[in-house]
């Protein structure tokens, strides 16, 4: 089965996470390692809707993205006219060698064909005293807990095919010449919700995160089904069923020195 994410057809619900998930914390670390605004130009790899970089240009940075996916980029042009956007893969970027002082990824880093490509070019694009950032899960760690993988246990072990672990980060890091690499916790998300109103509320929905994407209809539905029974099981004795998540994402760095 094709695991592959076709985001052209979620981009119109996509921000939808933007609405429900507070991500105040990644906005600040961002900026903190953008720099100064007056100097700096900055590239997001996968920029999809552009959440991003409408933070940085609305606070002066010149911002440049790519990514992909046309459906994303039609919503990101709209949402951050200021930045340059192309339609790109992670692997060839079309700029010129050290054109940017920094790079980032969010949440995309898992969709790129090739990690040692993208990291390459990473490093030919940024100048001396660059950086890079990359934030995402680290499902190999066994920190996490989320009703995606209680009621979808197949997913687990897809993201632990997609994502590269925070220790793999900064080795890539540093095989590509980058130094001081480090990673912490970007934002720690602990949710609790009544199951039967996050399920109506559209909450659930399939477009609402890649994880569900992946699915086929069949596997997405019957995980549903398996919370549905839960959910009324819970409530023949009179009790509410909740479900949550305990998610961490992670912030690895590294510098051109």
């Amino acid at each position: 089965m094709d695991r592959s994410v076709d985001y052209n057809s979620v981009a119109d619900e996509y921000d939808k996470r933007y609405e429900t998930s507070e991500y105040g914390s990644v906005v600040r670390l961002l900026l903190d390692f953008s720099g100064e605004t007056a100097s700096a130009r900055v590239l997001e790899v996968g920029c999809g809707t552009g959440q991003w970089l409408w933070e940085l240009t609305r606070r002066g940075y010149r911002a440049f993205g790519l990514d992909p996916s046309i459906g994303m980029l039609k919503v990101a042009q709209v949402k951050a006219p200021q930045a340059a956007i192309v339609q790109a893969g992670a692997e060839a970027i079309p700029w010129q060698s050290g054109a940017f002082n920094r790079l980032f990824c969010i949440n995309s880093l898992h969709h790129f064909a090739d990690h040692r490509r993208f990291f390459a070019e990473a490093r030919r694009l940024l100048s001396r005293g660059g950086g890079v950032l990359i934030v995402g899960l680290d499902p190999h760690n066994g920190l996490d807990r989320w009703w995606i993988y209680d009621y979808f246990p197949q997913i687990v072990e897809i993201d632990r095919r997609r994502y590269p672990s925070a220790e793999r980060i900064r080795y890539w890091l540093k095989v590509y010449g980058f130094t001081e690499c480090r990673t912490a916790i970007a934002l720690h998300i602990p949710v609790q919700l009544p199951a039967r109103a996050a399920l109506e509320s559209g909450r659930l929905a399939k477009e609402t995160t890649s994880q569900l994407t992946l699915l086929s209809d069949g596997e997405y539905d019957a995980g549903i089904n398996w919370l549905v029974k839960d959910i009324e099981a819970a409530e023949a004795e009179g009790k509410t069923l909740s479900i949550g998540a305990d998610l961490r994402l992670y912030a690895t760095t590294g510098w051109i020195r």
